[in-house]
C-alpha cells in the first residue's frame, strides 16, 4: 500500500473537499467545519476505495497502486465516494451551527449552567400548566366559548381578565397592551383588559444595586451622588427610584426589575404555544388570527424592555415639541443610561387631574386643556411620532402651569400610507362623501382589491349619517372607519389602531382638566388655525387631490381618441401577460427549481443504468468508461439534490425562527 498516497489525498481533503462540498451546496463552511467534512469525506472515499479495488491479503483488503492508470483510479473513487459522504455531513453541520451570536451565547450558557438552562427550558410548560389550570377554574375552556359569536359576550371577556388576574407576571402586562387593539378585539374584550390591575411587589435594596452597579460598572455611591432606594413607584417591568448626579442635579431614575427578559421570555413562549393550540381548535382564536395578535403583543412588550429605545423616543419628542406653549418632555441623561437603566431629569409636579395642582395652576383650566390637545395634533400631523398613552398618570402639571409628558413606552408613528388614509378622512367627512371615505379606508387597508367598495360606501354612509357635525380629529369618526374596516376582514395599520385609543384616551383626560372642553370642536379650529398646512380646508384638499390626477386626466382624451380610432378600423386588440412583475419571478424560480430536479433525477436513473451496464459487460475498456461516466453522474446528480435540499433546509429553519 502507498501510504504517501494516501496522505497526499488527505491532505487535499482537508485543504479543498469541505471549502468544495460547501460552494456546491451553498453553504459557508469556516476552516474547522471544513476540516471536520474533508476527514470524513476523506475516510468514506478511502473506505470506498478499499471495498471496490482492494485485494484480499492475510485476511485484510489491501489497495496496491503500482501504476499511474492505478493512481487515477484509487483517486477517482476516493473523490466520488468522499464528495458524496462530504455533502450530508456538511449540510447537517449548517443546520446544527447556522444560528447567530445569540443563540451561540445561549449554548454556552446552556453548557456553563445544564440546571439553570433545564430549568428556564422546562418553565414554560409548568407556566403553561398554570394558565390552563386557572382557565378551567374560570371555566373558560366550556365549548360555549369557542364560537366566534362568543368573542362579543362580556361574560368571556370577564373570565378571560379573571384568569390573566389569577396567572400574573407579564400575562397581566399583555392583556394591558390587548386592551388597546380594537382593531383586532371587540370593544367588550377591549374595555374589561382595560381594568387589569398589576400588583406588584418593590424590588430589595440589594437587587436595585446590583442591577445599578451591573449597567453603570461601578458602585452606586460614586455613579450619583446620592440615591434613595424607596421607590417612588413600582410597575411590572421595572421601578423609579429619586437621585441626585455628582454635580447637584436631581434626576429620577427607572431600574428594570432583575429577571425580567427572562419572564418575559418564558410567558411569551407560553403565549406562543397557548395561542397555537387555540388557533387549530377553536374557531374564535381562527377568526381573530390570534398566534399573529400574540406576535404583535410579545414585540409590544419586548420593545418596553428597551430603555435605550424609550430614551430615544423621548429625546426625539423633547426635540420635535420644543417650540410647543406650555409643553415639556424631561431630559434624558444618555451617559448613564443603558438597556435597563434610565435616568431623567426630575420633575415637581402633581398628576394632571389633580385638583389641588389644577386649582393652584396660573393657567386656567380651558387653556391646559387646549395646549396639550394642540402638542398631540402636532405631534401626529407634523411629526408622525406621538404619545399614545397620554392617561393622566403620564401627563403632570408643575406650579408654572408645564404640562410635562412622560413615559414613552408605548409611542405611535405614522408613515406616508396612515397620512394619506387620515386626509382622506378629513375630506370625506369635510365633504359629507362616503366615496372619499371608502378609498381612504381601503388606503388603510392596503389597498385590497377584494373589498367590495359599494357595500364599504354604504356601512361608512349610514356611520357618517349618525354623527353630527364631525370634524378635526374626531376619535368617534375615526373609531367608526376602523370598526367598519374589521366588519369587512381589512386590517389598518397598527399606528391608526394607536392613534384611535389615544385619541379616546386624551379626550377624557382633557375632560378631566376642563369638564366643559369641547374636544371635536376645538380640535377642527386647530386643525385649520394652527396645522393648516398639514391638513388643509376641504377646498385645498380637493385641488390637493386634483393636482395628483393632473398627469393622467391631461393625457385622457389622447387615449380615449386613440381607441376609438383602432375600435372603428378593426385593429383594437387586447392583449394580457398572466404573469408579470413579481409574479414572472415567482414563476421562474419555481420553473428553475423543477428543471433542476427533474434533471437531478433523470441524471440518478442514467447514472444507475451506466453502473448497471459497467457490471455486466466483459471488456475492460468499456467498463473502465462506463465506470467514469456512471460515478460522474451520480456525483453530479446527487451535488444538485443535495444542494436543493440544503436551501429547502435552511429555508424551513428560517420561517421557522
Amino acid at each position: 500500500m502507498n501510504y504517501v498516497l494516501a496522505v497526499l489525498l488527505l491532505a487535499f481533503f482537508v485543504i479543498t473537499v469541505g471549502k468544495v462540498a460547501g460552494r456546491l451546496l451553498g453553504i459557508r463552511l469556516g476552516n474547522v467545519r471544513g476540516a471536520v467534512v474533508g476527514i470524513v469525506g476523506w475516510m468514506a472515499g478511502f473506505l470506498a476505495a478499499i471495498y471496490i479495488v482492494g485485494e484480499e491479503s492475510g485476511g485484510w483488503r489491501k489497495i496496491e497502486v503500482d501504476t499511474f492508470g492505478d493512481w487515477v483510479q484509487v483517486t477517482a473513487i476516493v473523490l466520488v465516494f468522499g464528495v458524496l459522504a462530504a455533502m450530508p455531513l456538511a449540510i447537517t453541520i449548517d443546520l446544527i451551527t447556522r444560528t447567530g451570536a445569540a443563540r451561540a451565547h445561549r449554548r454556552r450558557r446552556r453548557l456553563l449552567h445544564p440546571v439553570r438552562s433545564a430549568r428556564a427550558a422546562l418553565a414554560p410548560y409548568g407556566r403553561l400548566r398554570e394558565l390552563a389550570g386557572n382557565a378551567r377554574r374560570a371555566n373558560l375552556l366550556h365549548f360555549r366559548y369557542a364560537s366566534r359569536a362568543a368573542l362579543e359576550s362580556p361574560d368571556l371577556a370577564r373570565r378571560l381578565r379573571v384568569v390573566l388576574e389569577d396567572s400574573g407576571g407579564m400575562l397581566v402586562k399583555l392583556g394591558q397592551i390587548a386592551s388597546t387593539r380594537t382593531d383586532v378585539l371587540p370593544e367588550a374584550t377591549t374595555e374589561e383588559l382595560a381594568n387589569l390591575r398589576a400588583d406588584v411587589r418593590p424590588v430589595p435594596e440589594a437587587d436595585v444595586r446590583k442591577v445599578l452597579e451591573a449597567e453603570l460598572s461601578e458602585p452606586v455611591d460614586r455613579a450619583f451622588g446620592s440615591f434613595e432606594f424607596e421607590p417612588l413607584a413600582a410597575a411590572s417591568i421595572g421601578q423609579t427610584h429619586r437621585a441626585v448626579l455628582n454635580d447637584g442635579t436631581p434626576v429620577v431614575v427607572k431600574v428594570q426589575r432583575p429577571g425580567i427578559d427572562e419572564i418575559v421570555a418564558r410567558d411569551a413562549s407560553v403565549l406562543r404555544l397557548a395561542t397555537r393550540q387555540l388557533e387549530r381548535r377553536v374557531e374564535a382564536a381562527r377568526a381573530i388570527r390570534l398566534s399573529e395578535f400574540g406576535e404583535e403583543l410579545i414585540a409590544g412588550l419586548e420593545e418596553e424592555l428597551d430603555y435605550l429605545h424609550e430614551a430615544a423616543v423621548g429625546t426625539r419628542l423633547r426635540e420635535n415639541r420644543a417650540h410647543d406653549t406650555g409643553i415639556a418632555v424631561p431630559k434624558v441623561h444618555p451617559a448613564l443610561s443603558t438597556d435597563r437603566v434610565l435616568v431623567m431629569e426630575q420633575v415637581v409636579a402633581r398628576p394632571i387631574d389633580d385638583a389641588e395642582a389644577l386649582a393652584a395652576s396660573p393657567v386656567p383650566r380651558a387653556e391646559l386643556a387646549r395646549r396639550m390637545l394642540s402638542s398631540f395634533i402636532g405631534q401626529v400631523l407634523e411629526d408622525g411620532l406621538f404619545h399614545a398613552d397620554p392617561h393622566p398618570g403620564n401627563l403632570l402639571l408643575d406650579a408654572a402651569g408645564t404640562i410635562w409628558m412622560l413615559d414613552f413606552g408605548s409611542v405611535g408613528r405614522l408613515d406616508a400610507r396612515a397620512l394619506d388614509g387620515l386626509r382622506g378622512i378629513a375630506l370625506g367627512v369635510a365633504t359629507n362623501e362616503t366615496g372619499v371615505l371608502a378609498r381612504a379606508a381601503r388606503t388603510l387597508g392596503g389597498n385590497d382589491a377584494f373589498v367590495d367598495l359599494r357595500a364599504l360606501e354604504t356601512d361608512l354612509g349610514v356611520q357618517l349619517s349618525a354623527l353630527d357635525a364631525p370634524g378635526g380629529l374626531d376619535p368617534r369618526v375615526i373609531g367608526e372607519v376602523l370598526a367598519v374596516m374589521q366588519r369587512h376582514d381589512m386590517r389598518p395599520p397598527t399606528s391608526i389602531t394607536l392613534l384611535a385609543r389615544a385619541l379616546l384616551t386624551l379626550e377624557g383626560t382633557l375632560r378631566g382638566i376642563d369638564p366643559g372642553f369641547r374636544f371635536v370642536a376645538t380640535s377642527r379650529e386647530l386643525v385649520m388655525d394652527e396645522h393648516r398646512d398639514a391638513f388643509g380646508t376641504p377646498e385645498e384638499l380637493l385641488q390637493r387631490e386634483a393636482l395628483r390626477a393632473l398627469p393622467a386626466l391631461r393625457t385622457l382624451p389622447e387615449h380615449v381618441e386613440t381607441l376609438a380610432n383602432q375600435l372603428r378600423s378593426g385593429r383594437l386588440t387586447v392583449r394580457t401577460e398572466r404573469f408579470a412583475g413579481p409574479d414572472r419571478d415567482v414563476v421562474d424560480i419555481w420553473i428553475d427549481r423543477m428543471v433542476i430536479a427533474l434533471i437531478a433525477g433523470f441524471s440518478v436513473v442514467g447514472s444507475a443504468v451506466l453502473l448497471l451496464a459497467a457490471g455486466v459487460t466483459d471488456d475492460a475498456d468499456i467498463q473502465t468508461a462506463l465506470w467514469i461516466l456512471g460515478f460522474a453522474g451520480l456525483t453530479f446528480s446527487t451535488t444538485l439534490a443535495m444542494r436543493g435540499a440544503a436551501r429547502a433546509l435552511r429555508r424551513h429553519l428560517e420561517r421557522v425562527d
